[in-house]
């Protein structure tokens, strides 16, 4: 016996669901090539700037617009999975939140050069912040680069980078796996397509991704950078010793 669920206005064939729903994915579909236009411009203006983060952050702003619009108007449709879906869009954001601030307070004391670059942009530190909210990733934004503007061109400390690499890790674990698993089980309790849980699923699964291979490429510049600064903080002790074997008549 078939007990799946039918949504209003879903339907069964993807071809005639894509005929009826032409214009909205026209409008997701164009939302993409903007993303992919505000990569292209960042790289054209600074090839050595971090311009894909912007890119990925376009992705985690409509991931979460959909996600809520999902939760708005389709949770209901199975029974049970409103709540946890409520739950996990909470907690996440508040867990993501509270990391942001907790690292932004902890390069302001402990990062000079942040801390600089903080006095001249504490309103726009603060905008994005509030965005982090959505992800902690967000906070790569304001080191990126992006296209040259000074704005974009705050310094993280190691551990700074490394704090916003964990918390992405974190994220994966208690936002970006469970929110799959609500629309995976929404779609495993009903037939057909609907529009805004379809697009949620392709948007989780291409947030998954990126964040998944995103905190491999995290750790390998993380050790790289690490190693160049242990390399530095060697060659400096070197010179310092040599140049005091030279005051003493070392041998």
């Amino acid at each position: 016996m078939d007990d799946k669920i039918t949504p209003v206005g879903s339907e069964q064939d993807f071809i005639v669901f894509a005929k009826k729903k032409y214009v909205e994915l026209c409008i997701v579909g164009s939302l993409f090539l903007f993303a992919m236009l505000v990569y292209w411009i960042g790289r054209c203006n600074n090839s050595k700037g971090n311009n894909f983060v912007l890119f990925n952050f376009l992705f985690i702003c409509y991931d979460l617009a959909f996600d809520i619009t999902f939760l708005i108007k389709n949770a209901k449709e199975v029974p049970g999975l409103f709540k946890p879906a409520l739950i996990i869009l909470i907690v996440s954001g508040s867990i993501n939140l509270t990391m942001s601030f907790a690292l932004i307070i902890q390069q302001r004391i402990y990062n000079p050069a942040f801390s600089n670059w903080l006095k001249e942009n504490h309103r726009f530190a603060a905008l994005i912040t509030v965005f982090s909210a959505a992800n902690i990733q967000a906070l790569k934004i304001i080191s990126s680069n992006y296209g040259g503007m000074t704005v974009l061109q705050a310094k993280y400390s190691s551990n700074g980078q490394r704090a916003i690499a964990w918390g992405g890790v974190l994220n994966l674990a208690f936002q970006d796996i469970p929110q799959l698993v609500i629309l995976a089980k929404y779609w495993t309790k009903t037939k057909g397509y609907v529009f805004f849980p379809f697009i949620s699923l392709v948007l989780s699964i291409i947030i998954l991704f990126i964040d998944f291979f995103g905190r491999i490429y995290d750790a390998i510049i993380i050790t790289n950078n690490d190693d160049g600064t242990t390399r530095r903080l060697n060659n400096r002790s070197s010179d310092s010793t040599y140049q005091y074997s030279m005051r003493v008549g070392a041998p």
